[in-house]
């Protein structure tokens, strides 16, 4: 996995440059026609639209929002446990040396010897006809976007003939306009079958 490769460059360039800055990363490969690996460190998501089995569906739409990541943040218990083997802490208020939520991140050199990590959880799956898209975040993004509500906002939009670039653009303005993100905010949208969305 190049996750790791990729943290040392940054620290490399942060040391040289003076920079204290993190970020967090969601990756996908689409491996053949029907394999994805989803990698991420930090709380960067990946969420994938599937078409919902008929039986025992209670919403209106027709697409179920998977989480395909996992959030990596100092106060859950497994994090928590190798940032204190690492010599470091976590504060009351759930933060890595009292300072940064992710316990996951590319840079944040000043965390790294306190158990901050860049090594990714990597999850697979297969694509199946009953997937139509994804969208990766951040968590300036996801946190003021539900997951489920943004898989069927984006439905909408390409029922109603819209592109990938007017759909994320809406997705931002969204976020940023309409529910005050005060975070980055990106989001990339991925399809895998628009009629299938289109017809949903």
């Amino acid at each position: 996995m190049g996750f790791t490769s990729v943290d040392e460059q940054l620290l490399n360039e942060c040391q040289q440059q003076n920079w204290q800055d993190g970020a967090t990363a969601v990756a996908v490969w689409v491996v053949g026609q029907d394999t994805a690996l989803v990698a991420n460190v930090g709380d960067a998501k990946c969420v994938l639209a599937r078409i919902a089995e008929k039986a025992g569906s209670s919403s209106s739409s027709s697409l179920r929002a998977l989480v395909l990541t996992k959030d990596h943040l100092a106060i859950y218990p497994g994090e928590r446990a190798r940032i204190q083997k690492a010599g470091g802490h976590v504060s009351a208020d759930g933060r890595l040396n009292g300072r940064v939520q992710v316990s996951r991140a590319f840079g944040d050199a000043q965390f790294k010897p306190f158990g901050s990590s860049a090594v990714p959880d990597v999850t697979a799956f297969s694509i199946s006809s009953r997937d139509c898209f994804m969208l990766c975040g951040c968590d300036g993004f996801w946190g003021v976007m539900d997951p489920q509500a943004t898989v069927e906002l984006v439905q909408q939009q390409l029922q109603a003939g819209r592109d990938e670039k007017a759909i994320t653009n809406r997705l931002v303005n969204e976020a940023v306009i309409e529910r005050r993100c005060k975070d980055n905010c990106t989001v990339l949208l991925v399809l895998f079958q628009r009629h299938d969305v289109a017809s949903a």
